[in-house]
């Protein structure tokens, strides 16, 4: 007969361990593999609020009105450029090529709180239908830069996919 002695701290530590890890399956997204655009974060874009609400799930503070709003057409085809955009929309879940051909709005916002030069700092939302659909963060400065909304960068080009 095996005997074994478990005091009331194992006890209670192995409690905590079991609450930390039933809340880190039931509450930390999980990573979708199957190449849809789902995303852990809500998208909707309808109203200022809404938009405004979209880059705070970022960490993102904007002037709450836009500079700029004007529509944009997705075109048909890709040309280089698109490509390149659109791989940093696929690198944070998002994929222009269902809205090709498709006109959506553009809502540009000054950006706040960027720990570089926030004056030159841009958060572009493309929103089709009351949806975000593609955007990113990026700076006018001769020197800038474009990421995701959560810093994502446009992956590498692979030789198989260099044109």
């Amino acid at each position: 007969m095996i005997s074994i002695r478990t005091g009331k701290r194992k006890l209670i530590a192995l409690a905590a361990s079991l609450a930390i890890l039933t809340c880190i399956i039931v509450f930390v997204p999980r990573s979708d593999t199957s190449g849809s655009s789902q995303t852990a974060y809500s998208r909707q874009a309808e109203t200022a609020d809404q938009r405004i609400a979209f880059l705070k799930q970022f960490g993102w503070q904007v002037e709450p009105e836009p500079l700029e709003i004007r529509d944009v057409t997705i075109p048909e085809e890709f040309d280089r450029v698109y490509e390149r955009y659109n791989r940093l929309q696929q690198a944070q879940g998002m994929d222009l090529l269902p809205y090709a051909g498709k006109t959506c709005r553009q809502w540009i916002y000054q950006v706040t709180n960027h720990p570089e030069d926030s004056s030159t700092v841009r958060a572009v939302l493309l929103v089709y239908e009351g949806e975000v659909i593609g955007g990113d963060i990026s700076s006018v400065a001769i020197d800038g830069f474009m990421t995701g909304f959560g810093g994502e960068k446009e992956p590498p080009v692979s030789s198989e996919t260099a044109v």
